[in-house]
């Protein structure tokens, strides 16, 4: 500017300066012409978006504006179905973000969508909707169930099914001049929609996958319309992923006559390159009946302008004429509203602005470069990218590479990069500009060589009894960028293997993982166990390091005592085969007969549709929300999200005066022809879930220990594979449950499965068996004082114990509280004292129980 300033006579100095001063009042006038601002800096009403739409009015039939400052707003939006009439425009849609991170991973139920529109009469401008989460799986970015909900210059960006159109009969959405990308069914939804002048930009997937869907409507019977593509481009990618124009959601295998989508899907004008498949459309899978579906085009154009060739086009779908286009003109289909009286602009089209998407760096190697590529949201030639790179990111950065794309439809661009010398990072931004357009830089993304360490999972407490080390359990470790080796060190009393047990290191002699010469540690089960060689608590870190790397440290805790664990036998066992009842023949007389109960899950009815019988030897019980194996909602069912409403129990209650201990739960299980959303969780209870409620403390599956990120609680279940699997669970770590006389203990097991087919998938559930130990004797009696006295009590390491005169065979067993056998003590016979040696027992209370001939006594002792 000073330069400039230089240039003019001061006269026009000043008059410059005036514009200058008039363009910015006009700017802050307009803002504030607005109902509510948010402006994340402070300038604004609101620094959130969700508190603007918390502080608008409820039940307008006016619009209410709200005016987004640029910024990247990092936060869920709810829109609720009490605020109609909102108006959200945004200061530019290349710098107006809001985004999220969501996805439907097990940690998540819900909807995973970033902003959520349950209101009608909603008008959004300028902003752009992002799903940060990736490609897979479901990551919404944008959800509506309102009617009349209109976009303009909207940017909608994400991986698997970025817009949601769902809603009830009829409901309606119009989308402008927008920009939608996505890989897998990224348009998808109920309702009817409208897309005018849109751009469509099906990615290139990173994950390898050579194919994709644009839209997966599932229209309901009955309904003229679903989405219809008016004057619409579909962007070509970068080659390698092809993709077709729709497959027929809920109209598939499962799917019933009164359930089944009748999906219609038209694309006319549409202009198109070799991004799409030949054969256009897609059928969802065998079951899918194409009658029901409307799958259609009117004149689809290259870009050349020639009519694209439709001759391998599916048989069943249609080719439009002139007359057909009547039908779906923006007023045929979104019938009595026009929401090109939203404002006098809406529906005409303005200059397209500069906006980057997909701006990505992925690392090399040392053999071949780092690539950087992006891509432009609306087509605009003459746009110069300049990218920029620096070794700090708030440092000084150069221009690395400059290029202007000459053809306004060639959207994508990239170029690379030598990957950062070990120890350090490069950061890129690209900015792109041209004359009479808005300049767009994006945010800065890193590849860095900084060294590295993962880990994945936590441990529980160990448990060491008599001279064998306790279970192991496992994590994972992995490492990146490394210049030298990963060094993991046990606490003092710990053993860590990289070997599944082959060879075991000590604090002392630690373990080292070798990276590879581009310095990464592959992903490595790291096993742990207690192994101390003496009894007593032990507790510290498991410490990974390795030069340049931040050190990471995972607590463990444990004790090791002297007694030998307690010994586990199967208690009760539910074969599942024939029916619910458990197995007389396993039972142990200590407990009571018992049946599952399903809970909003019943048994399949063995019909020709579902095909899986509700009991068998192969399957055991078969069972779902519904009996023919659907699990939608649609169906009843909780999809692939666990709900605390779905599950089967089954029961455990001692029979006689004795307790009996459970320390663990066997079952086999999978969801048939499913391997999506599908989880199994176990929760128990000693008050029928009245007043307490716990989850399961992990255990082993087919890979070995089960890591804490997917070990069977309810918030982080296991995710069970597509054929029958043998889990075992511990109820409450190495000590398991006590239950006393009288008392029950109650499992639920929780299933979910993510399949939108209404049947033919089934949770299996076989021979479920709870093991443990019976008879476990309890200090809930007190032994006659006149009959036994143990002194000094409490002590250290030697007590007498007085009793009645010793009969043949008596005895003195010693009881831990949890109701373990520790030590066994002949008595002399005729003698009225019995000397016990506790010195090897580790401090804390034992029960003493004195035996001769019918005469049974209990008494308490502490050992310190």
């Amino acid at each position: 500017m000073k330069r400039l300033f230089t240039l003019f006579p001061a006269a026009m100095s000043v008059r410059y300066g005036l514009l200058i001063l008039l363009l910015l009042l006009a700017a802050t006038a307009r803002a504030q012409t607005y109902d509510l601002v948010v402006a994340q800096d402070g300038t604004g009403a609101y620094r959130t978006v969700q508190a603007a739409i918390n502080a608008a009015p409820t039940g307008r039939t006016t619009p209410f504006t709200i005016f987004i400052k640029n910024g990247k707003y990092r936060e869920r939006v709810t829109i609720p179905a009490n605020k109609p009439f909102l108006q959200l425009t945004g200061e530019s849609v290349a710098n107006t973000i809001i985004t999220y991170d969501q996805a439907a991973v097990p940690t998540f139920v819900g909807n995973t969508s970033t902003v959520i529109i349950n209101a009608s009469d909603i008008t959004v401008f300028s902003i752009t909707f992002e799903n940060s989460w990736g490609e897979t799986p479901q990551a919404l970015a944008m959800y509506t169930t309102g009617d009349r909900i209109a976009f303009k210059g909207c940017r909608f960006t994400g991986g698997q099914d970025t817009v949601q159109l769902n809603a009830g009969t009829g409901l309606r959405n119009y989308f402008k001049d927008c920009y939608i990308d996505g890989t897998v069914d990224f348009i998808f939804g109920s309702a009817r929609g409208v897309f005018e002048n849109c751009y469509i930009y099906p990615k290139t997937r990173r994950d390898g996958g050579s194919g994709g869907y644009i839209t997966a409507a599932n229209t309901q019977a009955g309904q003229l319309y679903g989405f219809v593509f008016r004057k619409c481009t579909i962007l070509d990618n970068r080659g390698t992923t092809t993709y077709t124009l729709g497959r027929p959601w809920q109209n598939d295998l499962g799917s019933t006559a009164t359930d089944r989508s009748h999906t219609k899907v038209v694309w006319l004008n549409t202009t198109m390159g070799p991004t799409i498949k030949p054969v256009g459309w897609q059928v969802w899978d065998a079951g899918t009946v194409t009658s029901v579906i409307t799958y259609a085009e009117y004149q689809s154009r290259d870009f050349g302008g020639n009519l694209v060739n439709v001759s391998q086009r599916l048989p069943w779908t249609i080719q439009l004429t002139d007359a057909d286009t009547t039908q779906y003109t923006r007023a045929a289909v979104l019938g009595s509203w026009n929401p090109c009286t939203l404002t006098s602009t809406f529906c005409t089209s303005a200059p397209a602005p500069i906006v980057v998407s997909n701006f990505r760096a992925v690392k090399g190697t040392a053999t071949a470069p780092s690539t950087l590529q992006w891509n432009l949201s609306w087509p605009v030639a003459g746009v110069q990218y300049e990218l920029y790179r620096s070794t700090t990111r708030r440092g000084t950065y150069s221009a690395l590479y400059t290029t202007t794309n000459a053809v306004a439809t060639n959207v994508n661009a990239g170029t690379t990069d030598a990957i950062p010398t070990p120890g350090t990072s490069y950061y890129y931004y690209v900015r792109a500009s041209k004359n009479g357009l808005a300049t767009h830089i994006t945010d800065t993304v890193q590849i860095s060589s900084t060294p590295t360490i993962f880990t994945t999972g936590s441990l529980q407490a160990f448990l060491q009894g008599g001279s064998q080390p306790s279970a192991p359990q496992n994590v994972l470790v992995s490492g990146e960028n490394l210049t030298a080796g990963l060094v993991v060190t046990p606490p003092s009393g710990y053993q860590v293997s990289a070997n599944g047990g082959a060879t075991w290191f000590t604090t002392t002699t630690p373990l080292t993982l070798t990276p590879s010469s581009a310095g990464n540690v592959a992903s490595t089960t790291l096993s742990v166990r207690l192994n101390a060689s003496t009894v007593g608590t032990f507790a510290g870190s498991l410490t990974l390091t390795s030069p340049g790397a931040a050190t990471v440290t995972l607590p463990v805790s444990g004790v090791a005592q002297a007694a030998a664990l307690p010994q586990s036998v199967p208690l009760q066992w539910w074969p599942m085969t024939r029916n619910n009842q458990d197995s007389i023949a396993v039972r142990a007389t200590a407990l009571v007969a018992s049946v599952s109960t399903l809970r909003r899950f019943v048994v399949s009815s063995g019909s020709a549709g579902a095909i899986i019988p509700p009991y068998s030897n192969r399957y055991g019980q078969a069972f779902a929300p519904s009996a023919e194996g659907g699990w939608t909602a649609a169906v009843g069912g909780n999809g692939s999200n666990l709900n605390r409403t779905y599950y089967e129990q089954f029961t455990v209650m001692p029979s006689g005066s004795a307790a009996v201990r459970l320390d663990s739960l066997l079952l086999s299980s999978y969801v048939t022809g499913s391997t999506s959303g599908t989880k199994l969780a176990v929760v128990w209870s000693r008050s029928g879930f009245g007043s307490d409620s716990a989850d399961i403390s992990g255990g082993r599956g087919p890979g070995g220990v089960l890591l804490s990120t997917a070990n069977g609680a309810f918030a982080t279940p296991i995710l069970t594979t597509n054929a029958s699997t043998t889990y075992r669970l511990a109820f409450a770590g190495a000590g398991g449950v006590l239950l006393p006389a009288g008392q029950r203990l109650t499992f639920r097991i929780y299933f979910s499965c993510g399949s939108t087919t209404t049947s033919s998938r089934f949770a299996t559930l076989k021979n479920v068996q709870v093991k443990g130990e019976a008879g476990v004797v309890m200090a809930n009696k007190s032994g006659r004082a006149a009959m036994l006295h143990a002194y000094p009590n409490p002590t250290a390491d030697v007590l007498t114990l007085t009793h009645p005169t010793a009969a043949p065979g008596a005895e003195v067993a010693i009881y831990s509280l949890l109701g373990q056998r520790v030590a066994l003590i002949s008595c002399t016979m005729g003698s009225l004292n019995t000397h016990l040696a506790l010195t090897d027992l580790p401090s804390g209370q034992y029960l003493l129980r004195y035996t001769s001939g019918s005469e049974q006594f209990n008494t308490r002792v502490i050992k310190y």
